[in-house]
């Protein structure tokens, strides 16, 4: 009968297993296939972060090109104001001359061409006739010259009335560009911002997803437990992955950071220098931990880092940890998270004693500040 009971239980734990390693498969399947999405939507939001970074460039410049407009616009405007106060007095001057124009033309209608002739035939000498016709060839003279200005007045005042037009359409025709050209950013920006949200959504429907179908393979280990089935395959999906505890790792060490992430400006050497990742003001001997559980991909000397130790977490994902003064894991280790791997210290630095961290998926360095644990004051 012990026996009979032995061999139907073995039997029972043979067929628990037959069917666990087909449901096991699928559990696995599905994690790698929502990790390999997760990673992908990640590679997708860097990309839409470079465009929106190229955005953000192309809305600085044009910002500078705006002010530059506005000065232009400003000097069009005092331009234009003054073709107008040129126009205003040159049409001043037109309706002076006009004035003058009309009153000798009404006196030159009422004496008709016969006055003229009267005054020459009117003579009684000849020194007369001649003095009555140099003051008919001045007055001729008068009036040609004052027929004369009018008409360049004219001249000068359509002259200047087409400046004031051309400026006035280039100055709105400036305008008109100048406002498609920012709608057209604008409307860029706004559909980049789109994507980057949806990606978001999807990053978060493929980590639910990810939890639900790690839950699952807890609840059938569980099952499986209670009938004496244990298999080592479970922890290969029990095991959370470094992009899903991102905002809770823990800092390698706890010290201030005196050197974010992003463009830091070296005002000795007056250049510019793209700080990859942070700099904590460790001392030298302070212990580093690993901040998430992983294989040491390398560990030694990097000309400019020092002694360094870099953790592969898989799914592509790295850390470094530079400047130390000792390292305690070697190229093939694993690491658990918050494991000691090395103290902190001076090597490779030219800043002085202090730890460097970068973090890295595949080759491109991100900003650490968001993948950390910083709600400890003493962290900052």
């Amino acid at each position: 009968m012990k026996v009979y009971a032995l061999v139907l239980a073995s039997l029972l734990v043979f067929s628990a297993q037959a069917e666990v390693l087909p449901t096991f498969q699928t559990l696995k399947d599905n994690l790698s296939k929502e990790k390999k999405l997760l990673v992908d939507s990640e590679v997708k939001k860097r990309g839409i972060l470079g465009a929106l970074y190229e955005i953000n460039k192309n809305i600085t410049k044009l910002s500078g090109d705006i002010n530059n407009i506005e000065t232009q616009m400003k000097n069009s405007q005092k331009t234009i104001e003054s073709y107008a106060k040129t126009i205003v007095r040159i049409d001043g001057t037109k309706s002076t001359q006009k004035k003058l124009l009309r009153e000798r033309l009404r006196a030159l209608y009422k004496m008709g061409f016969k006055g003229y002739t009267e005054v020459l035939l009117s003579s009684q000498t000849s020194g007369e006739f001649a003095r009555n016709l140099k003051f008919l060839k001045i007055v001729t003279q008068r009036d040609a010259r004052l027929i004369q200005n009018y008409r360049a007045t004219l001249e000068q005042l359509s002259k200047e009335q087409n400046k004031l037009r051309s400026q006035v359409k280039v100055f709105a025709q400036f305008q008109t560009q100048l406002n498609q050209e920012k709608q057209k950013i604008s409307s860029h920006k706004d559909q980049q911002l789109f994507l980057l949200s949806q990606i978001e959504k999807d990053r978060e429907s493929h980590l639910l997803a990810i939890k639900e179908w790690r839950e699952a393979g807890q609840k059938l280990e569980a099952q499986l437990t209670k009938i004496g089935v244990h298999h080592n395959a479970f922890r290969e999906i029990a095991r959370a992955s470094i992009f899903e505890q991102k905002g809770n790792l823990k800092p390698p060490v706890i010290r201030e950071i005196v050197q974010k992430y992003g463009i830091m400006i070296n005002s000795r050497f007056d250049t510019k220098i793209f700080h990859k990742g942070l700099f904590f003001a460790a001392q030298v001997g302070d212990k580093v931990s690993a901040t998430f559980w992983g294989k040491v991909a390398f560990s030694g000397w990097i000309n400019g880092y020092g002694e360094t130790i870099i953790i592969d977490h898989g799914d592509h994902y790295y850390s470094l940890y530079a400047h130390n003064s000792r390292l305690d894991k070697r190229s093939g280790d694993s690491v658990a998270t918050g494991e000691v791997i090395a103290l902190a210290g001076d090597t490779g630095s030219l800043r002085g004693p202090g730890l460097y961290m970068e973090i890295r998926h595949f080759s491109e360095s991100l900003d650490p500040l968001p993948w950390l644990d910083l709600r400890n004051p003493r962290r900052l």
